[in-house]
């Protein structure tokens, strides 16, 4: 082995030590603003259907400040507004619970009904259930003086997070041309591999966050607007729990409003009950059946396992943000995993 043979992986080793240590020390300045980074990049493809529209009249720079403060509008501020209502309405939802669970002694229907269900299906002991509503109660109170204490903490922190958020969401629009020529440089594919897979997984992106979450607040709002309708106590924290078992495969948003309507036919007020039930079959359900075909209409679609699976893996990794960033990765993985399968096949 020469001397010049040995300098040549001495430098080899210092470059790619370099870049290690450049990487580590990007990561660090970077690690603070992920999250709103994060989020940014999420909110640029909901927006950026608006932003395509009006950049060639408006010209790139007005035209991301226009849909930068139209997201911020439509989607943050209501969202902080529903946050607000949430944690209020929360305390009232504990209590209610614990109400109910103290009271099904006194309800002999519920009891007959339950012991009838109990010998026919792998049901747990009535008293069982009435420990667990009075724990996930009183667990659902301790949270929230928790998180009260928390919440104003950190105001100071979300209101930058929120202007670094709003800040990036302006560039990503803005720049949106030259971070597409970007990625597409940065792909190890030809033109046509290369093109298929950014439509691809722009196609899945979009039927996994975008339609999920519009489909899954569409049936929030709905069965929240029932709930106050009828006069169901923390009509705003139900529709926000109604939202999130929309994102569950198979059953939903019967999950809240199957067992409420129960309890109020069970309880007595037997016509709410069934009032519940036909809005939450006939308008709550098929929201779904009638949303999600126009939204789709033409693009590709993820499984609905794959979507549950990411959700859940992603809101254990990520936290909340998990919720649109696990399925955003599957849908990546799946796209490259499809454009990879098609790039393996003979040509006919």
């Amino acid at each position: 082995m020469t001397l010049q043979t040995e300098r040549e992986r001495l430098n080899l080793v210092i470059f790619y030590g370099a870049i290690f240590l450049l990487g580590y020390l990007a990561f660090r300045i970077l690690q603070p603003f992920i999250m709103p980074l994060a989020w940014a990049g999420v909110l640029s493809l909901c927006a950026y259907p608006l932003f395509s529209r009006i950049e060639p009249r408006l010209g790139p720079g007005r035209s991301a400040i226009l849909s930068t403060a139209a997201v911020a509008l439509l989607i943050i501020l209501p969202t902080v507004l529903l946050a607000v209502a949430l944690i209020n309405e929360a305390t009232q939802a504990a209590s209610v619970l614990q109400a109910a669970a103290a009271d099904i002694d006194n309800h002999d229907k519920i009891i007959g009904a339950w012991k009838w269900m109990e010998d026919h299906l792998p049901l747990p002991p009535l008293d069982q259930i009435k420990t667990r509503l009075l724990g996930a109660a009183a667990q659902l109170t301790a949270w929230l003086a928790t998180q009260a204490g928390v919440i104003l903490q950190n105001t100071s922190i979300f209101l930058f997070k929120m202007f670094v958020t709003l800040l990036a969401l302006f560039f990503f629009l803005r720049d949106s041309r030259q971070l597409g020529a970007a990625v597409r440089k940065l792909l190890p594919f030809e033109k046509e591999r290369r093109e298929q897979l950014i439509s691809l997984t722009r196609d899945l992106v979009y039927a996994s966050t975008t339609t999920m979450l519009a489909v899954a607040a569409a049936q929030g709002v709905a069965g929240g607007i029932a709930f106050a309708v009828l006069g169901i106590n923390a009509p705003v924290f139900w529709g926000v729990v109604m939202g999130i078992c929309a994102l569950v495969p198979v059953f939903g948003t019967a999950l809240v409003w199957l067992p409420a309507a129960s309890w109020l036919i069970l309880s007595g007020s037997w016509i709410r009950g069934l009032i519940l039930i036909a809005i939450g079959v006939g308008i709550v359900g098929m929201l779904d059946n009638l949303l999600r075909p126009a939204l789709m209409s033409g693009r590709s679609s993820m499984n609905g396992l794959l979507i549950f699976i990411s959700l859940l893996g992603g809101v254990t990794a990520f936290g909340f943000i998990g919720l649109v960033l696990g399925p955003v990765v599957a849908a990546l993985v799946l796209s490259l995993l499809q454009v990879g399968a098609a790039k393996d096949e003979p040509t006919p």
